[in-house]
């Protein structure tokens, strides 16, 4: 890194351009940063200052583009571009204040300080902002009309505005000695950085609008940074603007809950850093980028804007109602899974409706959630590769203990009957609306509108403290905010206080089916509302279940040994290769320069029948990314363990597919390969039992493998 003090000129003078990366913010100084620049020139003018008298306007950071050889030398404005900009905005004015006496410093301006002479369209111009601001810009720049209700031309404007003034007694604002002062006594502190030096570092120290960089925009600029700079327009339009449209502000919380997708716990003052950690080169850089780019829309409908007009989105939905961001990372990767054709619609959503009741019965429970965020990143680090997660989530959840754990019937009833939902401003309303669904109304009502109603009001009047006897006061403490107690109505503010007699005759003609409870209860006090909350409990159970057996350590060491030795399978792959490959999804991976992609599955050993066999689900979905490999494509299939893992050309198994049975599903269609361990050999079964090829001329050598963390 270099640092020296130069005049401001200097950018303007040397036949290179100083470009203003995309990633960057737009030009954002107004009148006031205008003025205070002209009151520093003007303080030179009416005086002849000593020689080295200067103004320092700051350092400017560029470094050298990464571009191809073409064209003018090009340099990135990593800190700088308001004041450069503004320089230049002033030598627009200063040539347009010139006269035909003065064409020769009228073309010093127009061909050496802000264009590059010989060269054409973007490479003319010496300063090049970023892409939003440069068609004002380069009108201006080039003598054109400029753009009208840009800052561009705010600025110019402004700028002409003084230097049409009177200067005291001397009469009119001199264009040459502003445009002497500007060549002669305007300053910075140049810094250049090297090939030796790394920019991030740069990015990392430096203020975005006045405050420090958010986590998504030191990755943005991480990420684009390693593209050449006639590369990084496409890159930026394809890959990056899709994310940061899709989830606005939640960007970096995407990018950290994307990361717990992946098995990381990261702060969110840690993303940059992290993220930095999955990169190694350009490739992989653009391959992390497509991952995430895809994995934003599926956040989109989990975080942001939920579509709750069919199932998986309701229950999505209603996530984000209870504001349970911690589970967003297993939700992520689950959903990443389904999209991949791991399993089906109906198993994604026996996945949710495990997860919910679990969230439901805890917070009905009042059980902390401080260590959940460990539990479901730790979720995905275990998540198995199947066809059926539910078994192995509901299996993980059950064995949970003290304050992770999924809380049982008898805890969620003995906490259901007594505790006060209603203070749970986020649960409250989800269990309602859960329960009015529940009834499966063909013409249900739209419960949108409603809010948590009181039966037995929040304020007692001499009617309730009548009607619910001579404990009314201790009742009502107790009870009001019970399930028991609570309803939905749109006529919430209409209700009130009104007496149960009035209240029941509202109810009775209420859409909302949790309300005809009412029309067979004559009288409302506290044996009516436990027997309320019982009668409701039992659609809870149904709503919110939980496996009422603990499971077996042999069924968890099965649930867990699907995902223990798939990072071993890629692995071997990878030394076999000789090369690392990014992972795109949880089967498919790909190393870009290689132009190789590949499918990663694994089975545990099956021994129902004889001999041993391990099945595969292969789906179309996998065959058509294999198939859009640049150069080669790889069928991994992981039997029982590592030291069975075979890499298959996906050239070899396609032909065979015909001969294999296959499932046509509403949302997946896939191949069943089966393969037996008959005779120490590994052979691929057909249809009808019939044998097919032995594949063992596809094991892996397995050598020293250690054991993937």
């Amino acid at each position: 890194m270099e640092a020296m003090p130069a005049k401001i000129i200097h950018y303007f003078s040397e036949f290179k351009q100083y470009l203003v990366p995309l990633f960057q913010r737009p030009y954002t100084w107004t009148e006031k940063q205008w003025r205070n620049l002209w009151d520093d020139i003007v303080s030179f003018y009416d005086y002849e200052a000593e020689q080295g008298t200067t103004h320092f306007m700051g350092a400017v950071v560029t470094m050298p583009a990464r571009s191809v050889p073409v064209g003018v030398s090009k340099f990135l404005v990593i800190d700088g571009q308001q004041r450069l900009t503004t320089i230049a905005l002033l030598l627009c004015a200063i040539r347009d204040f010139l006269t035909e006496a003065d064409a020769v410093l009228m073309r010093r301006i127009q061909n050496h300080y802000l264009t590059n002479e010989g060269f054409e369209g973007f490479d003319q111009f010496k300063l090049l902002p970023t892409q939003s601001d440069r068609p004002p810009y380069c009108e201006l720049v080039l003598k054109r009309q400029a753009l009208e209700n840009s800052q561009f031309k705010s600025a110019y404007d402004f700028f002409c505005r003084r230097l049409k003034e009177r200067n005291g007694d001397n009469g009119q604002i001199d264009p040459k000695r502003v445009l002497d002062i500007v060549e002669r006594r305007l300053m910075a502190v140049m810094i250049n950085i090297g090939d030796a030096d790394d920019p991030y570092l740069i990015f990392e120290s430096l203020n975005f609008k006045g405050a420090p960089l958010e986590q998504a925009d030191l990755v943005r600029n991480y990420f684009l940074m390693r593209f050449q700079v006639n590369e990084q327009q496409e890159v930026y339009d394809d890959l990056w603007l899709p994310m940061e449209r899709r989830l606005g502000s939640n960007l970096t919380e995407f990018m950290r809950h994307f990361l717990g997708s992946e098995g990381q716990e990261v702060r969110k003052g840690d993303v940059y850093a992290a993220i930095k950690r999955l990169v190694s080169d350009e490739s992989s850089v653009k391959l992390l980028m497509r991952q995430m780019e895809r994995l934003s829309e599926l956040y989109r409908r989990i975080a942001v804007s939920p579509d709750g007009n069919d199932e998986i989105g309701e229950y999505l939905a209603r996530f984000k109602r209870l504001d349970f961001g911690t589970v967003y990372p297993l939700l992520l990767s689950l959903y990443d899974d389904y999209e991949d054709g791991q399993f089906s619609r109906a198993e994604f959503v026996t996945t949710l409706k495990i997860l919910e009741s679990y969230i439901i019965r805890r917070m009905v429970a009042g059980v902390p959630s401080n260590s959940l965020s460990d539990v479901f990143i730790s979720l995905c680090k275990d998540k198995p590769i199947t066809d059926a997660p539910s078994p192995w989530l509901s299996a993980a959840l059950v064995r949970e203990t003290k304050n992770r754990r999924w809380p049982s019937d008898g805890e969620f009833r003995e906490a259901w009957m007594s505790t006060p939902i209603y203070n749970s401003r986020r649960a409250c309303p989800v269990i309602l609306q859960c329960l009015e669904e529940q009834f499966g109304h063909k013409e249900a009502a739209d419960v949108t509108e409603a809010s948590v109603e009181h039966v037995m009001p929040q304020t007692l009047t001499p009617e309730w403290e009548a009607a619910l006897g001579a404990d009314a006061v201790n009742d009502h403490v107790k009870w009001l905010h019970t399930i028991g107690n609570l309803t939905l109505s749109a006529y919430n503010p209409e209700l009130s206080n009104k007496p149960y007699s009035q209240k029941r005759v509202v109810y009775a003609n209420s859409h909302y089916d949790l309300n005809r409870y009412f029309s067979a209860i004559e009288d409302w006090d506290a044996p009516r509302i436990c027997c309320r909350a019982e009668a409701l409990f039992a659609v809870a159970l149904q709503l919110w279940p939980r496996p009422d057996i603990e499971p077996q350590e042999d069924q968890l060491a099965v649930s867990q040994g699907r995902a223990n030795f798939y990072p071993d399978c890629i692995r071997l792959a990878e030394r076999h290769l000789g090369f690392r490959l990014s992972r795109i999804t949880s089967t498919r991976y790909e190393a870009g320069e290689q132009g190789t992609r590949l499918v990663c599955i694994v089975s545990t050993e099956h021994n129902d029948g004889v001999p041993p066999y391990y099945w595969f689900a292969v789906h179309r979905a996998q065959l058509d990314f294999l198939e859009g490999a640049e150069s080669r494509a790889w069928l991994c299939l992981g039997c029982g363990s590592p030291e069975r893992t075979l890499l298959i050309p996906v050239s070899y198994v396609v032909p065979l597919l015909n001969q294999m049975s296959v499932s046509l599903g509403e949302d997946r269609h896939y191949w069943h390969v089966v393969i037996q361990r008959k005779d120490g050999e590994l052979v691929l079964r057909f249809l009808n039992s019939v044998d097919g090829p032995d594949l063992s001329e596809f094991l892996l050598p397995t050598g020293e493998l250690t054991p993937a963390s």
